[in-house]
């Protein structure tokens, strides 16, 4: 009698453990930090090459995207007096790129991986988001391989030879990191599709 006791005990535990959800189970806090959206669900065109009016610089710029973040308690039915507590400031943030076709060699199939310093906080909230700015591609990276391969024209104007590819198409797998005021560290991750090009 006692073992059959003993081996509902065990059922029991196992079937409650089978049915947490795998969004619980993401970090130890009481929250999910959440990306929404980013870019408001639009791929980016990126120009590889802006004429400057000085056409002795190099006339790149960078990329910048707007990211929506959420902050939900875990449990909606949860203790209110938590949510202060709950609330996330963000630390940074890191951008790196990868390809559909799975090559993904940072310096010749994509960019390199870029990170990057991140402020501000997001309360817990039943509904609604914050949006951050964030720069998806630096300057730097329009300089360097693959990107400078798109230029149709080198910096002087000059027409550069052809062969190479017109259009880079790459997801931009975008992470932010945060830690809760009650100390435990969060993070949220969302993709952006960019389409590298000299778009002039």
């Amino acid at each position: 009698m006692k073992a059959r006791k003993v081996w509902s005990v065990v059922v029991l535990a196992m079937c409650a453990s089978a049915c947490v959800p795998d969004y619980v189970k993401q970090n130890d806090a009481d929250i999910n930090l959440l990306i929404a959206s980013v870019n408001g669900g639009a791929p980016l065109q990126s120009d590889v090459f802006a004429p400057p009016p000085d056409a002795s610089l190099p006339g790149v710029t960078p990329d910048f995207v707007s990211v929506s973040v959420a902050n939900r308690l875990k449990n909606p039915l949860g203790n209110t007096t938590t949510i202060l507590a709950n609330a996330v400031i963000f630390e940074r943030y890191e951008v790196r790129y990868i390809r559909s076709d799975g090559r993904r060699t940072e310096g010749a199939d994509v960019p390199y991986r870029i990170t990057g310093p991140l402020s501000g906080a997001v309360d817990v909230a039943d509904s609604g988001t914050i949006d951050i700015p964030l720069e998806v591609v630096r300057a730097q990276a329009k300089l360097e391989a693959p990107l400078r391969n798109l230029r149709a024209a080198d910096a002087n104007l000059n027409v550069a030879p052809p062969g190479g590819a017109l259009i880079l198409s790459c997801i931009a797998e975008i992470t932010v990191f945060g830690r809760t005021v009650g100390g435990q560290a969060v993070s949220a991750t969302g993709r952006l599709q960019i389409d590298f090009a000299d778009w002039q």
